[in-house]
């Protein structure tokens, strides 16, 4: 009996120690000719081992609102807690002068 509890206490604790962690790593040089002026991401995630998404430089920088035309930094965002995990890219640069983030397309909007 003592035995049992023991290990069940243990798995106990070492479930609560496991925490979580965050690691953010720079991929590219910073350009200090480009000014930050808009940021985009794009994640991919993971739960108990079983993924999905695809994170791309160029999906990240389409993300941005502008999206972005001029890269000042890449870098890269991972996070761990216990069954759960995402990796991000991140872009920050500037955006298009004028651009705008295209509207998504609404199925329900009256065309004439």
């Amino acid at each position: 009996m003592n035995r049992q509890l023991l290990g069940i206490t243990c798995g106990a604790v070492s479930l609560l120690l496991g925490g979580c962690v965050n690691i953010s790593s720079r991929i590219t040089a910073e350009n200090q000719a480009v000014k930050p002026m808009t940021e985009g991401s794009d994640c991919s995630y993971a739960v108990m081992g079983f993924g999905y998404g695809s994170n791309t430089v160029e999906q990240a920088m389409a993300n941005a609102s502008p999206p972005i035309q001029k890269v000042r930094s890449i870098s890269t965002d991972l996070f761990f807690f216990i069954f759960f995990s995402s990796h991000c890219v991140t872009v920050v640069g500037e955006g298009a002068p004028g651009a705008t983030k295209p509207q998504p397309y609404d199925a329900t909007e009256q065309r004439p």
